[in-house]
């Protein structure tokens, strides 16, 4: 019994571990956002093409991780993950070109697609008992990383540290992790059913399309906020990297926290109705924020206490209320949900360039308006299964 906790505790630091370093790699480009302008010679709207081109690529991978899971383990599509993010972060430190930037770019979110797909249908294998709160644990881990990768980050390029070697040693922070997980044992999948006739017997319901619509606004407002905050600060404002920095690591330190005792929320108030509750809270905060001006960065800064709890949390209650092939399910509406963020970031830096940084940013609150209502639609449609 001993060995079997000794074993899960592992797995389980593991986890945590390429949680937080996927934060590190999704979240640091963010910051970069000037220093690439000023490196590469790039707009707005050759800027929004490097985010959209690494979701692309997050897009793909994520609906071919959900097969992978079910065909081969997730053990083995963790380690395909990190072979793509050793190759493309020691990329980002010779790479003089913004076509070489776009490329690794692409390849790094294959690899951060790949590892946490496999790990969001892991947790509710390891962890059948209090599922939300391990996986809300499990994206404190993320949401940790992010925090201090924002705050590092911005310090470290003040005092005249180079992008390139911040990806370097991000690449060899990956290969102590493979090292790691190659002398690791992960649960083996068990064996499904045909992916054709699933398909037709669950793709077909109108709560998938809730579920997509619900995660894929939610994620853009996320990702607006990690990709563009510190543009929207640097540009309207006129806030330097190590300014923005602290408002930006305040949102994720809050959203840190927010995960850390989230589940405990969740399992007192349940499943979907924490997250329409936490999640209008926060659409009023951000909103507010950005009417206040300058004096509302801060207020934007608090809402990400309230944004925390709703990517993990929709996402484990797919594994309850799909029974069956969940780990593709998943991938299927996490790789939708991607798109949508892939299309509203794009957009984003279409509107920057249209009707200027400041009115363009008003896109986040209205994407969570529009995550509420289905959000909304799936509490009604599974109060019942998850209660």
């Amino acid at each position: 019994m001993d060995n079997k906790n000794n074993k899960i505790i592992k797995i389980t630091a593991l986890i945590f571990m390429t949680m937080i370093l996927s934060a590190v790699c999704e979240s640091i480009r963010g910051i970069f956002v000037p220093t690439f302008q000023e490196n590469f010679n790039v707009n707005d709207h050759q800027i929004a093409y490097i985010f959209s081109i690494g979701s692309i690529g997050y897009i793909l991978f994520t609906y071919i991780g959900g097969i992978l899971c079910e065909k081969i383990g997730q053990k083995k599509v963790i380690l395909l993950g990190f072979m793509f993010l050793l190759i493309s972060l020691t990329g980002f430190y010779f790479t003089h070109k913004y076509i070489g930037l776009l490329i690794y770019m692409f390849i790094m979110n294959m690899g951060v697609s790949l590892c946490t797909i496999a790990i969001n249908t892991l947790v509710p294998i390891l962890f059948i008992s209090f599922q939300a709160l391990f996986m809300n644990f499990t994206h404190f881990c993320y949401g940790l990383g992010l925090t201090i990768t924002q705050r590092t980050t911005g310090i470290l390029l003040y005092k005249g540290v180079q992008w390139r070697t911040i990806y370097l040693f991000i690449a060899f922070l990956y290969a102590l992790l493979t090292i790691a997980f190659l002398f690791t044992k992960i649960p083996e999948p068990q064996k499904v059913m045909d992916i054709e006739e699933k398909e037709k017997n669950d793709l077909d319901k109108p709560l998938i399309f809730c579920y997509m619509c619900a995660l894929g606004f939610y994620v853009f407002a996320e990702s607006a906020t990690q990709n563009w905050f510190v543009n929207f600060m640097y540009k309207v404002y006129d806030l330097n990297e190590k300014e923005g920095s602290f408002y930006i690591a305040l949102f994720f330190g809050l959203f840190a926290i927010g995960r850390l005792i989230g589940g405990f929320i969740v399992d007192k108030i349940g499943y979907i109705k924490s997250v329409l509750i936490l999640s209008t809270v926060a659409l009023i905060l951000y909103s507010t924020g950005l009417i206040m001006g300058r004096k509302g960065l801060i207020i934007i800064s608090l809402s990400g206490f309230f944004f925390s709890i709703t990517f993990p949390t929709i996402v484990v209650t797919i594994s309850k209320v799909f029974k069956e092939k969940s780990a593709y399910i998943t991938g299927i509406i996490i790789t939708v949900s991607s798109l949508i963020n892939t299309v509203f970031n794009q957009l984003i830096g279409e509107l920057n360039r249209m009707i200027g940084v400041y009115n363009a940013f008003y896109l986040v609150p209205i994407s969570l308006i529009i995550s509420i209502i289905f959000i909304y639609n799936i509490y009604k449609k599974t109060n019942k299964i998850l209660s």
